[in-house]
């Protein structure tokens, strides 16, 4: 295709790695299929070089310098779980409840759920209702508007795909786990400035481990409840 793209080092996730989320949205983008595709992470994701995005029998493979693998997408059937919306006030109050010390976080230089005073503060916790879900509240950054006022959608991206992570390696016994394969689907368009209601749960999936698999489903809500995107993930502990 003769395509690149280039991760900036500041939308790290693990240190000195691109963030999964942010990647996989640059990734699909540079695909320009206009169908369902989903991500699979292979490898660590270098940041601040060229990487290459081709087609490949059927599939497409985005490849560092080096011509290791980064990614793999494929198309696929969308199968998107939905749950019931949180309000914005209820995922505020499960953010106050995130449980990780600064000791604890796995990944602290994460652009999306890192401890850096200007990163977005994914930071889910257990919500109070009985669900199993961890929730946050997120407000789009201002970077990630345009002049003509549209979000940039690797934003949303990341910050489901730490939601989500909050869920898989804090839910039950702690786990520092990885994303090895993500979707999402953006149903509605986001406001500039605007907050939402991250959640984070088990989707259509056993909830519990498989070994170091596991399952998760993330979404994001508006102030009225709508759903303005939803993801789904696979995940595997270091």
């Amino acid at each position: 295709m003769g395509v690149t793209i280039r991760i900036g080092g500041w939308f790290q996730g693990p240190t000195g790695s691109g963030q999964g989320g942010w990647t996989a949205q640059r990734f699909l983008d540079a695909i320009g299929e206009g169908r369902p595709l989903t991500a699979a992470i292979r490898a660590a994701i270098p940041l601040d070089v060229d990487l290459s995005v081709a087609e490949r029998d059927g599939h497409w493979e985005l490849t560092a310098p080096d011509e290791t693998v980064v990614m793999v997408a494929h198309q696929w059937d969308p199968a998107f779980a939905d749950t019931t919306p949180v309000t914005i006030a209820d995922a505020e109050a499960a953010r106050q409840r995130f449980l990780a010390t600064v000791d604890e976080h796995p990944v602290p230089s994460c652009f999306s759920c890192g401890q850096m005073p200007d990163s977005m503060g994914v930071h889910a916790g257990p919500l109070a209702d009985g669900t199993d879900r961890f929730a946050t509240d997120w407000t789009v950054p201002d970077w990630a508007t345009d002049r003509a006022g549209t979000v940039d959608p690797g934003s949303l991206w990341a910050a489901i795909d730490c939601c989500a992570a909050w869920w898989v390696g804090w839910s039950r016994e702690r786990r520092t786990a990885l994303t090895v394969q993500y979707a999402v689907e953006q149903l509605l368009p986001l406001e500039p400035g605007g907050s939402y209601a991250l959640v984070g749960w088990g989707g259509d999936h056993d909830p519990e481990w498989d070994g170091r698999k596991r399952h998760a489903a993330s979404a994001a809500f508006d102030r009225n409840g709508r759903c303005v995107a939803r993801s789904v993930s696979f995940w595997v502990s270091v």
